[in-house]
């Protein structure tokens, strides 16, 4: 078969003119394989330098490929040249007789084609693929470029080397046989001896010859161990890079069962199956683990996306080898034949039921918030920043008769519900939310569906969402009640103004008619204080739930189980409030259970830096008690002082022999522009007024502040 070969070969080598030493295919596979090799060793001196760089894999994969069309057309444009120097050098000047002046030739020739031919492939690739030619850029690529041109040299010259043995052995062998028929035509002439002796000879040429094609054959043989082995090498780094990826990258046909061609063993990790286990679905298809729910979908999708773009992305469930479900991203793509039709997928699958579950999750507790706001008997109510109505509760839409368009086109402003004359105040309002400054509460003036109007207080506070106020959220408290009993006592000050500038003769005769007055004022006198006082239990402290909203929202984006049991918490808090508003006293246990729920949402709200310990023993717990007092008097301590984690503020309960609870806190008082009114201490004042004749103490120390609320007899004794 060699000898058939050797002369075939020998006329292709004749035949050849600017590549006669190597065919094209030869070149062709040649430029291939440096342009692969040299870039998959820049990705890899990439990652170990600047790791960062493969955080997006698909950025990774398009710069590989961008890298080896540029060194292929580089190449390309080098390898004839370098063709005709060495075909020139190796006529003229050959390596065995002139080493050193052969290097200093080539060398320096080699370097300038590789910084010739920069400019060249930088100009298209600039306006191909958008690439910034900066200074550093250039320098890198001619640098890739001349280390290609010098490497291409090295490995022409080795093949050349390679042919040119293989053009001397057929020469050898050609010589051989015309030596042998030479001797057989002149063995009719000469004596036997000469004939031994001259095949003698021949025989020991050819040994020689054997030799030497013996001891190329063996060096070749090592050159190619040798690239054999950075072959396995580079297989090993790709290998190691694919195994760093995020998720599993695959290649598969596009079939029924999703036929793998080949796939990372990352699938392992999430699957539970081994890589082997899908390639030519040599155990089990991948098909097979989709979740039936599925299938169909992915089917569709993949048939409609085909036909709009070559990339995809999409979510879909897979089985697990234990059973479970596992949500994976899917994100590749399509690598069609020459009819246009998809014939692989390749692509990157991603493990993100962790993701999934979170946004399940949060979805949970975006449901409970909505759920225990439709509890609350108050309106409440969210707007964005041009003051168009978000959300608002039951209690609302009851309220003003809102009906939440169906369309999230269609808004609905809350100036509309505003009278006239308080419409600046209101656009005043939201202005300052939307510069993150809280507003105090505020009276306004609504209107009623039936065109009646109804003053409300309002308290609100900013919607801040990534350090940006977008909207503003509140809760609307009913004061017309209160209204009229003002309105009420107003009515009765002017009458009494009117009886006191009246004639001194008819003091008398209006005497019996200011008495009546006078009581009629006191009841009334009481009713309003009892009505502020079913007001004070109807709400805890606005700020409050403002504020543990606020908290709320960022614990669903951080910590959705904590976000949870804080929802559990805050809704204990209210529902006690509902069902306790109508009670003048509690009794203590129940009191501090209620305060165990509040001091949970508390310890969430400021992270260590309020401490309160709670000292009571359980002799007192069926005492009773005004309801939210103790709630109260802990707010007015955070309003009043400063606190922080080096220097918290500590509160400490306990019953003293007089049977009193003391509220007992260190004071670091607050600098604020405003003096304080003491209208919550007042209250609490007024509050035991109407159901006891004990009256609790409120002392201010240098140190301290404490509050002693009176212990009622239980309803037992």
């Amino acid at each position: 078969m060699w000898s058939v070969f050797n002369p075939c070969l020998l006329i292709l080598l004749n035949e050849m003119k600017i590549n006669r030493m190597f065919p094209n295919s030869r070149l062709l596979k040649l430029l291939v394989f440096l342009s692969v090799g040299l870039q998959l060793i820049i990705v890899s001196q990439m990652y170990f330098f600047n790791n960062a760089l493969f955080d997006d894999p698909v950025q990774v994969v398009i710069r590989l490929l961008r890298g080896i069309i540029l060194t292929f057309i580089g190449g390309a444009i080098l390898v004839y040249p370098c063709l005709f120097l060495i075909r020139y050098l190796n006529q003229r000047i050959p390596w065995k007789r002139n080493a050193l002046k052969r290097f200093f030739i080539q060398f320096p020739i080699g370097i300038l084609g590789g910084l010739l031919v920069t400019p060249l492939i930088l100009l298209p690739a600039s306006y191909l693929f958008g690439l910034e030619s900066d200074f550093q850029t250039i320098i890198n690529n001619a640098y890739y470029l001349v280390v290609l041109a010098l490497f291409l040299m090295i490995v022409l010259e080795a093949l050349a080397y390679f042919d040119e043995n293989t053009r001397s052995q057929l020469a050898a062998r050609k010589l051989q046989g015309d030596l042998i028929k030479e001797a057989s035509d002149k063995a009719r002439f000469e004596t036997k001896m000469l004939m031994e002796e001259e095949k003698n000879r021949l025989a020991r040429e050819m040994i020689d010859q054997e030799k030497q094609l013996r001891q190329s054959l063996e060096q070749e043989i090592k050159k190619r161990e040798q690239i054999s082995q950075e072959l396995e090498e580079s297989r090993g780094q790709l290998q190691s890079i694919l195994s760093n990826l995020p998720g599993a990258a695959f290649r598969c046909y596009f079939d029924e069962d999703y036929t793998m061609k080949y796939i990372s063993e990352k699938i392992f990790d999430i699957s539970g199956y081994h890589a082997s286990d899908f390639v030519d679905s040599n155990t089990r298809s991948f098909a097979s683990i989709i979740h039936p729910g599925d299938h169909e979908l992915l089917r569709s999708y993949i048939l409609q996306a085909s036909t709009a773009d070559s990339r995809y992305e999409y979510e879909y469930r897979i089985i697990h080898r234990d059973g479970s479900i596992v949500w994976v991203n899917e994100n590749g793509k399509y690598i069609f034949n020459n009819r246009g039709e998809v014939t692989f997928l390749d692509g990157i699958i991603i493990d993100i039921s962790r993701r999934k579950e979170a946004e399940f999750a949060a979805a949970e507790s975006e449901r409970n918030i909505t759920e225990l706001m439709e509890l609350f008997p108050q309106p409440i109510f969210e707007l964005d920043i041009e003051g168009n109505i978000l959300f608002v509760n039951g209690s609302g839409k009851d309220f003003f008769g809102i009906t939440m368009p169906e369309n999230p086109e269609e808004k609905i402003s809350a100036l509309d519900f505003m009278v006239e004359e308080d419409v600046p105040r209101v656009q005043e309002n939201i202005k300052k939310s939307n510069q993150a400054v809280l507003a105090t509460p505020i009276e306004y003036t609504v209107k009623r569906p039936d065109g009646t109007h109804c003053p409300v207080l309002i308290y609100g506070s900013p919607i801040i969402r990534n350090e940006k106020v977008v909207g503003r959220r509140g809760i609307i408290i009913d004061i017309s009640e209160r209204k009229k009993q003002e309105l009420k006592l107003i009515k009765a000050k002017e009458e009494l103004e009117r009886i006191n500038n009246s004639l001194e003769q008819r003091v008398e005769e209006r005497t019996k008619q200011l008495t009546e007055v006078n009581t009629q004022l006191l009841k009334v006198q009481k009713e309003n204080l009892q009505s502020q006082f079913e007001v004070l239990k109807q709400q805890v402290n606005p700020h409050f739930l403002f504020n543990s909203l606020n908290v709320l929202t960022s614990l669903i984006k951080i910590d959705p189980d904590l976000a949870e049991s804080f929802t559990e918490r805050l809704s204990k808090v209210y529902r006690y409030v509902l069902e306790n508003k109508e009670k003048d006293l509690v009794s203590l246990s129940t009191e501090l259970e209620f305060l165990n729920a509040y001091l949970f949402l508390l310890e969430i709200r400021f992270m260590n830096k309020i401490f309160i310990e709670i000292n009571i023993d359980k002799s007192f717990y069926d005492f009773q008690i005004l309801p939210i007092a103790i709630q109260l008097l802990i707010e007015n301590a955070i309003k009043h002082n400063t606190f922080s984690k080096v220097s918290p503020l500590k509160i400490e309960l306990y019953v003293d022999s007089q049977k009193r609870l003391n509220i007992v806190n260190n004071l670091n008082t607050r600098e604020t522009k405003f003096a304080s009114t003491g209208v919550g201490l007042e209250n609490i004042r007024r509050r035991y007024a109407l159901v006891s004749d004990r009256s609790p103490e409120f002392t201010k120390t240098k140190d301290q502040f404490i509050a002693r609320l009176p212990l009622l007899k239980s309803e037992n004794e």
